[in-house]
């Protein structure tokens, strides 16, 4: 199975860990007609970190400002993984063999899907992409 994969640039946003505060930031991309791609976030007591994929990422980062939310910017790997078990100890196997470092992953797929898309912070980004994921 061919697995395609690309560099994409994740943007993290710092914000206050309460209630609506991400339909707040959903509205600001919503009305600047900017689509989320893979999303996570990861909360601590006062302060939720947003990592996300967007479609125009320099609209995204004028719509952040605009709200006077801080963030930072971050080239990361996607990469299609088979829905299927191994489909991501595949990706993680050819990582590890390059001598590439997984910082981070999030991903996510339905059920009966035939691929996910992996977001993958990984130490050496421009090695990463030249591998093969085939299946």
């Amino acid at each position: 199975m061919h697995c395609k994969c690309e560099e994409v640039e994740q943007i993290s946003i710092f914000l206050e860990n309460r209630s609506g505060v991400i339909a707040d930031l959903c509205a600001h991309l919503t009305e600047r007609d900017i689509n989320i791609r893979a999303v996570t976030v990861m909360d601590t007591i006062d302060i939720g970190t947003v990592r996300m994929v967007v479609d125009d990422p320099e609209k995204a980062k004028e719509a952040f400002a605009a709200a006077g939310a801080a963030y930072v910017t971050v080239k990361c790997l996607a990469v299609e993984v088979p829905d299927k078990p191994g489909g991501f100890a595949n990706v993680a196997n050819k990582l590890s063999l390059s001598g590439i470092n997984i910082e981070y992953i999030y991903a996510s797929t339905l059920s009966g899907a035939e691929k996910a898309v992996g977001i993958f912070r990984v130490s050496d980004l421009e090695r990463a992409l030249t591998l093969n994921y085939d299946v």
